[in-house]
């Protein structure tokens, strides 16, 4: 069960619900109405801290340090079933998405995913593909008749980091 906390207004970011929607547009989170429909179709409901109607409830009450803490933006598979099943249109998709960017610029983000990026930032893979683990999949792959692996264009990976705000995320990391 949700442990009760009490805010007081002042400690309300009354311009993040306007912030939000703004970027959103059209399918702003404005138009929600709190049906559920969106949690009930969720396939990670179980596993996250706030289920996607809650999660938009708390932006329009303007929780922000709650939800850009949450791990529930960063724990959604984006299937994008809620979008889908939405009566109202409401993209909550594409507003977690932006929640993920918010949270990334303001330095919020779990110690799993920042790792990840700086994995695929320094190497451009997700797991290492260097040293004994590189043997070891060459040799299998040689034994199965797989074409070797083609390393990436870490240029073209690390442009793409940068430009989607990752980038500092990734230097933040290796600075540390």
């Amino acid at each position: 069960m949700t442990e009760m906390v009490k805010k007081n207004a002042s400690d309300l970011d009354t311009k993040f619900r306007y912030e939000i929607s703004e970027k959103v547009g059209a399918k702003s989170l404005l138009k929600c109405i709190q049906c559920g429909v969106c949690s009930s179709g969720c396939t990670v409901t179980e596993y996250v801290d706030m289920q996607p109607h809650r999660v938009v409830a708390s932006c329009l009450l303007g929780l922000r340090d709650e939800v850009l803490s949450s791990q529930a933006i960063w724990t959604c598979s984006l299937c994008h079933r809620c979008t889908e099943r939405c009566p109202k249109n409401v993209d909550y998709s594409f507003i977690l998405a932006l929640l993920r960017n918010m949270a990334v610029k303001e330095g919020t983000v779990p110690k799993e995913y920042s790792s990840t990026v700086v994995t695929i930032y320094n190497n451009g893979f997700v797991v290492p593909y260097t040293g004994g683990l590189k043997d070891n999949i060459d040799r299998r792959r040689n034994k199965m008749g797989l074409p070797q692996i083609v390393p990436p264009d870490l240029e073209e990976i690390r442009f793409i980091i940068e430009e989607t705000g990752l980038g500092e995320l990734a230097k933040n990391k290796e600075d540390k």
